[in-house]
C-alpha cells in the first residue's frame, strides 16, 4: 500500500440482547483478547486509528490510537460498523467480539398463548404459533417485567451475520474472523473455522476450542485460506501474530 496511516476495526467483548429495559440476554466476551490485539497495532508507526468497538464491561486498549465505539446489541454493532466503514477507509478487521446468534423477538405466558390458540383460528399450526407469541407480546408497555409472571415464553429470531458485511463493504481490507466452539475434536474445529472463513470471504479465521481456555492459557490456531495453520498458547501470543499478519497483509498492498 501506500504509504498513509491504517485504520483497523478491532471488535470486542461479548453483545447482549434486551428481554425488557433490565434484562438481558448475554454472549459472555471480556474482550481481553480484543484490548491486546489493538495494543499490539497500536505499537506500528504506520496505525493511525484503531476503531475498536466493544462492549460496555469490556477490556479497552489504552492507547491513544484508540477510537472506542460502546455498543450492547448486535443492531448497535451493525449500525456502528457501517458507520465506521462509510466514513473511514479500512485496512483491517479483526472481529472477536461474541455476536448473538438470537434476540428476542417477543415474550409471553403459556396461560396467555394457550388462550389465544383456543381461539384463534388460523389452519397452519406453525404460523397460528408465531401469530400467538406476537400477539400476546406483554413487553408494548415497554418497563420491567414482573417478576410474578408464571411461565414466561420467549420467542427467539436470528440476528444479523455481521461477519457477512465486511468484504462487501470493505473489498481490500485484511479480515480477520474467529469461531469458537466447545468440546470438540480437531478436525471438527479446523473444518468449521474455514467453512466460516470460506463463506464470510475472511483472509483469516483464529479457531480455538472452550475446553483449551483457562486464566493462563489460551490454545488457538490461526488458519489462512490454504488451510495452512499457526499455533498459539496464549492471549499475547495470539494478539501478537494476528496484529503482525494483519499489519504485513496491508502494507503488501
Amino acid at each position: 500500500m501506500k504509504e498513509s496511516m491504517i485504520n483497523v476495526i478491532v471488535t470486542a467483548g461479548g453483545t447482549s440482547e434486551p428481554i425488557d429495559n433490565v434484562r438481558r440476554i448475554a454472549n459472555t466476551g471480556t474482550g481481553r483478547l480484543g484490548s491486546l490485539i489493538a495494543e499490539e497495532l497500536a505499537a506500528d508507526a504506520m496505525v493511525g486509528h484503531i476503531f475498536y468497538v466493544c462492549a460496555k464491561d469490556s477490556f479497552r486498549p489504552v492507547s491513544e490510537k484508540a477510537v472506542c465505539v460502546e455498543i450492547e446489541s448486535v443492531s448497535d454493532l451493525q449500525a456502528a460498523v457501517t458507520e465506521l466503514m462509510e466514513k473511514n477507509e479500512i485496512h483491517g478487521i479483526i472481529h472477536s467480539m461474541a455476536v448473538s446468534d438470537y434476540t428476542v423477538r417477543s415474550v409471553t405466558t403459556v396461560e396467555s398463548l394457550v388462550d389465544f390458540l383456543a381461539n384463534d383460528t388460523t389452519n397452519d399450526m406453525k404460523e397460528k404459533i408465531l401469530k400467538g407469541m406476537d400477539q400476546t407480546d406483554i413487553r408494548s408497555g415497554g418497563g420491567k417485567l414482573s417478576s410474578q409472571m408464571k411461565s414466561p415464553l420467549l420467542l427467539l429470531e436470528p440476528t444479523p451475520k455481521i461477519i457477512s458485511m465486511f468484504r462487501k463493504m470493505a473489498p481490500q481490507a485484511v479480515i480477520v474472523g474467529f469461531k469458537l466452539l466447545s468440546n470438540v475434536s480437531k478436525e471438527n474445529l479446523f473444518d468449521t473455522a474455514y467453512r466460516l472463513l470460506i463463506k464470510n470471504d475472511c483472509d483469516y479465521v483464529l479457531a480455538n476450542d472452550a475446553k483449551e481456555i483457562d486464566a493462563d492459557h489460551h490454545h488457538a490456531y490461526l488458519l489462512d485460506r490454504e488451510k495452512n495453520s499457526q499455533t498459539f498458547d496464549t492471549k499475547t501470543e495470539i494478539a501478537k501474530g494476528i496484529a503482525d499478519i494483519v499489519l504485513r497483509e496491508v502494507k503488501r498492498k
